[in-house]
């Protein structure tokens, strides 16, 4: 591949680097302009998947780079795309929200932390992958810290990043066993061989060595018991940044342990495959029944997050290439969905715990966001017709194919448990309009008059509400 080629499979990552870095550089040369710099983000967002737009339709750019640790092929393509549509409404969702003091880092680090993801899923080497994971989590927790003035947010990236330099160590050494095992560390063909090629000893530390990166990789995408660190940080943290990193890394993530793993580990490892299955049925359980707990509505998302994250581990427990598809079906749902409920409770409250009381009457007060939110939690629920409906469809179906029929019963149950506490939030958004509750009407705690949402965060809560429905109109194929 010469350096011309390269350039152009890498330009959307290209756009965004000299887009977050040029970002920074017009502040410091020309201070207080914030409504430039936010032009500036959302065009470049535009431009880089115009990019990958491009970069798909020219089959010879794909292929491995750079001695093979990149690789640019269709599932970059898909990621790439995700990546930015997700990103420009983290955009809309700030276009009012942040200062003139910060708004350049804001945007400067949002940029950037795309270029960790893009390296996550084009890595071909575990020491690609750790360095891409460290490129998304370093801008990350300056984000999540960046409204310094507000100590939750302080505490909630303190806590983020004491937790993530701890999960990146466990990582970090279970990458040194793998190659003490293995003799390498690159996985374009699946990272595991055939265990008959190793040995019984060289088996047992190549599963030790799994154990190790899945920790780390597990804290990343918040799976049981790995996601002790979210419900404290996504109840603290400033809410654009937390609806952002609660999705966009998650699927970055998902889709390199699909690359590093490949559809047939399950079948060749049988231990590896009996722990993802533990992990996937005790981050359902263990999510939903704790959500239907909860009052603050950050927390109970966060405990949902923990719990789809059960659900997108069954894909890899059914293995295959039924499981690709439905996984990466579901990955879509789930980035609109969940950074459609978020950006609703930003509506309610950009820097504070929003409990399920602070809902009350808002289809009366605001009927379009009380609308999309219904569509949001209905899809996170797996309610038909929304594409959360078809995309738990598909992962369930690929269980069941796969021989894994007991593992499709409990996400069933559990996905019902999950109905309960997103009816919690319908029920305070149209209830007082079906029956007033005569003790909520004397009391001043209940939110009363119209809720005023700046346009940009409509705009965006109303795209993620769309996205679910037009989702249920794709997801059909999956019912063949």
């Amino acid at each position: 591949m010469t350096l011309v080629t390269a350039v152009l499979a890498f330009s959307p990552e290209i756009v965004l680097l000299l887009a977050g870095v040029g970002v920074l550089l017009f502040d410091a040369i020309w201070p207080g302009r914030g409504r430039v710099e936010r032009w500036i983000t959302l065009v470049s967002m535009g431009l880089a998947a115009g990019c990958a737009f491009l970069v798909s339709q020219q089959p010879a750019l794909y292929g491995t780079y750079f001695s093979g640790a990149l690789r640019v092929d269709g599932t970059m393509t898909f990621a790439r795309l995700l990546f930015m549509a997700a990103g420009s409404l983290v955009v809309l969702s700030s276009w009012a929200t942040q200062g003139e003091g910060d708004t350049a880092e804001y945007y400067g680090l949002l940029l950037l932390s795309f270029l960790g993801e893009a390296v996550i899923v084009s890595s071909q080497t575990l020491l690609v992958l750790f360095i891409g994971i460290e490129l998304l989590a370093l801008p990350c927790y300056a984000l999540m810290a960046i409204r310094k003035h507000h100590a939750g947010a302080v505490r909630a990236a303190l806590k983020y990043f004491l937790l993530g330099m701890f999960a990146s160590i466990v990582m970090l050494y279970g990458v040194a066993l793998t190659f003490g095992a293995l003799h390498t560390i690159g996985y374009a063909n699946g990272l595991f061989p055939a265990p008959a090629t190793l040995g019984a000893a060289r088996v047992a530390v190549a599963m030790i060595a799994f154990l190790f990166m899945f920790v780390g990789l597990g804290f990343k995408v918040t799976a049981f018991p790995f996601h002790f660190w979210s419900p404290d940080v996504y109840a603290t943290g400033s809410t654009p940044i937390v609806a952002y990193v609660a999705t966009v890394p998650k699927v970055a993530v998902m889709l390199a342990l699909w690359r590093m793993l490949g559809p047939g580990f399950g079948a060749a490892y049988p231990l590896g495959q009996a722990f993802i299955a533990i992990v996937a049925v005790a981050s359902m359980v263990y999510g939903n029944v704790v959500a239907l707990l909860q009052d603050d509505v950050r927390r109970m998302l966060a405990y949902s997050g923990v719990a789809n994250t059960g659900y997108m581990l069954m894909a890899f427990v059914a293995g295959g290439a039924a499981s690709g598809s439905a996984l990466a079906f579901f990955l879509v749902v789930y980035v609109f969905g969940n950074l459609g409920a978020f950006l609703v409770v930003m509506a309610l409250g950009v820097d504070k715990p929003v409990s399920m009381k602070e809902f009350s009457g808002l289809g009366a007060r605001n009927g379009l966001v009380a609308a999309a939110m219904a569509a949001c939690l209905f899809s996170l629920a797996g309610t038909p017709p929304l594409g959360g409906f078809f995309g738990k469809f598909a992962l369930f179906k690929a269980a069941v194919d796969g021989g894994f029929a007991w593992l499709a019963l409990i996400a069933l149950i559990t996905t019902v448990v999950s109905v309960g506490y997103y009816l919690k939030i319908a029920s305070q958004m149209y209830g007082n309009i079906v029956a007033p509750d005569e003790g909520d009407a004397a009391g001043s705690a209940v939110p009363s008059g119209r809720l005023k949402v700046a346009p940009a965060l409509t705009a965006a809560i109303a795209i993620c509400a769309l996205a679910a429905l037009v989702l249920g109109a794709v997801g059909v194929r999956f019912l063949a």
